[in-house]
Formats: C-alpha cells, sequence, structure tokens
C-alpha cells in the first residue's frame, strides 16, 4: 500500500474508534449480552433475507441504467455482491470501482462508461433515502446531530444535480475528437458521456421506483431485527432509522463501517426512547444481518470467478496480437 492509502485507512480506523466508543460508552454490557443472547434468531435471519432481495433490485436496477442485455441480472448480482464484500472489507469502498472494471470486461462498454453507470446507481440510492429521511422525520424529533445530516443530505443532492448538469452541457458543448489521449483522460471521458446522455422520464421512474422498493425491505429488516430485541417499531420508525442508517455509513470510517453504524443506530433508536443497551444489540445484530451474508457469498462469488478466470487457457500469441487495439461494439478494445 502507498503511504496515502495507509493514511487513509488508519484515519478510517481512528473514526471508527471514536464512533464505536459513543456508541458504547453508556451501554450496560450485561443487558446488551442478555438482549443478545435473547434474540429471535429467525427474525434476524429473515432481514438477512429481505436484504438480499434488496440487493437483488439493486443488481436488476444497474442492469437496467447500465443498458447491457447481453449480460444476465444474475451476473449483476453476483458483482454488486463481489462489490459489497470489497466494501466490508477494504477501505475505501474500493468495491464501487471493482465492479465497474468487472462490468467493463463483461459487456461491450468501456470503463469509463461502466463507472457512469455505477455512479448512476449509487445516485438512485441516495436519491431513495434521502425520500425516504424525509418520510422518516414525520416520526422524531430534529436534534443538531439530525439537522446536520438533513442538511448534508441536501447538499449532496444539490451536487449530484450540478454534476448531472455538468455532464450534460459539457458533452453537448464539447468538440468530439476521440482521440486517445491517456488512459485517465478517457475515463474521465467516457465517464462524462455517460452521465451526459438524456435519462427519460420513464427510465429515471423505473429506476427509482426499483431503488424505493430496494429500500423499502431495508426498513423490513429493521423493524424485523428491532422486534428480534424486543423493540417495537412503527412503520415511520423503522423508514427513519433504516435511511439514517444507511446515509449514516457515508461518513468515513474502517471498511464494514463498524463504529458509525453502531453509534448512528444507538442516536437514531435513542430518539425513539430505546435503551441504549437495547438500541446497541439492535445494532450488532442489524450489522450482522447484511455483513455477514453479503462477505461470505461474495467473497466466494470472487473466489470462484477467479478460479474459472485461472483455468481459461491462453489465447494464442498470433491472435492476440490480430485483434490488439481494434474496438468493440461501444467502444471497448479488447486489449482493455
Amino acid at each position: 500500500m502507498t503511504r496515502s492509502r495507509v493514511l487513509i485507512a488508519l484515519g478510517g480506523l481512528t473514526i471508527s474508534a471514536i464512533f464505536l466508543w459513543l456508541a458504547v460508552r453508556d451501554a450496560d454490557p450485561e443487558a446488551v449480552r442478555d438482549a443478545l443472547g435473547s434474540a429471535n434468531v429467525g427474525l434476524v435471519l429473515l432481514a438477512s433475507l429481505a436484504f438480499m432481495v434488496g440487493y437483488l433490485l439493486q443488481a436488476i436496477r444497474w442492469r437496467k441504467i447500465a443498458a447491457t442485455p447481453q449480460v444476465g441480472a444474475r451476473r449483476f448480482y453476483e458483482m454488486v455482491l463481489g462489490g459489497l464484500a470489497c466494501n466490508n472489507v477494504l477501505p475505501i469502498r474500493i468495491g464501487e470501482v471493482v465492479r465497474a472494471g468487472w462490468l467493463s470486461r463483461e459487456a461491450p462498454m468501456t470503463g469509463g462508461r461502466a463507472l457512469g453507470s455505477v455512479a448512476l446507481d449509487r445516485v438512485c440510492d441516495i436519491v431513495a433515502l434521502v425520500i425516504f429521511l424525509v418520510i422518516g422525520l414525520q416520526a422524531v424529533p430534529t436534534p443538531a446531530w439530525l439537522r446536520n445530516m438533513i442538511i448534508g443530505a441536501a447538499v449532496l443532492l444539490i451536487v449530484i444535480a450540478a454534476a448531472l448538469v455538468f455532464a450534460r452541457v459539457y458533452t453537448r458543448s464539447r468538440g468530439r475528437d476521440r482521440r486517445d489521449r491517456g488512459r485517465i483522460r478517457r475515463i474521465v471521458r467516457d465517464t462524462i458521456d455517460f452521465l451526459g446522455e438524456p435519462i427519460g422520464r420513464h427510465r429515471a421512474a423505473l429506476w427509482l421506483g426499483l431503488s424505493l422498493l430496494a429500500w423499502s425491505l431495508g426498513a423490513v429488516a429493521v423493524y424485523l431485527v428491532a422486534r428480534s430485541v424486543g423493540v417495537e417499531l412503527a412503520p415511520l420508525e423503522a423508514v427513519f432509522v433504516a435511511s439514517a442508517l444507511a446515509l449514516g455509513v457515508a461518513i468515513p470510517s474502517s471498511p464494514g463501517y463498524i463504529g458509525t453504524y453502531q453509534l448512528i443506530a444507538v442516536e437514531s433508536l435513542g430518539l425513539l426512547d430505546v435503551d441504549e443497551s437495547q438500541a446497541l444489540a439492535f445494532s450488532i445484530l442489524m450489522h450482522a444481518s447484511w455483513f455477514v451474508p453479503t462477505t461470505l457469498i461474495g467473497g466466494a462469488i470472487i473466489g470462484w470467478r477467479a478460479l474459472r478466470l485461472g483455468e481459461r487457457p491462453a489465447a494464442p500469441a498470433m491472435q492476440d496480437h490480430s485483434i490488439a487495439g481494434l474496438e468493440r461494439p461501444g467502444g471497448v478494445s479488447d486489449s482493455t
């Protein structure tokens, strides 16, 4: 690892350690242990299933965004789970870049366009979560930390809208010189081109509908895990906690969002008058309900894919040279 990556990783670990201390400092260890020991495991497993179905909906949405019908929904699901597994164990959310790289190799698509599809995929999640947060706010008061989260979400939406407008204007106004001027510039150009393409109301509505449905399952998971430790949440309260947790992990921290996730969970349930020990037990089970299956299944998918690629026979050298530099449909070089 380079020095900058080491510093980023250490910074994330420091933030996670501080947040974890803030989350556990007022909790009673015995009460947390009792809550975990008496938790309804069946409800936690149902929550995990809800998350896995939600990830499938996100994979279908990403496939619609990328507009690559030649790559099946199953492969997109595998790439989503593999990317989540990478985010769980590696810093700086590298899983998003990794799955863009996978897509660029699976489909006739340049790396920049694949990265643009991942960016739009993430934008859909942010828009859906902000909508859910606004809806869930009806169930809770708004302390300072929550107001700051709302302001941050609003600023993020403005930045996203400005970036999409810039991409559209830039793509229309700049020249159409397609000559290669370096790999990085080529990736940036293709990413902006993808983001600048018109979306259309029907496609946007479909993406948003899939996003809202996926995160509705996240709210169901929150309700199930809370009930497993004896906390009864109303639907609006579950929507609020789910959106706060998902938006809160945008704060830089260690891989897997340890510490950040626990603090947001404890603070969110605290607004609903839930005991801190129960809230901490909820945060541990809630975290495990998606972290464990995505890490295990996503890691297995990555390993299986690596073995399959390692078993493929190498192409003849003559063929490699003869196709080098040729473009596939959509502008992807076979040598990429």
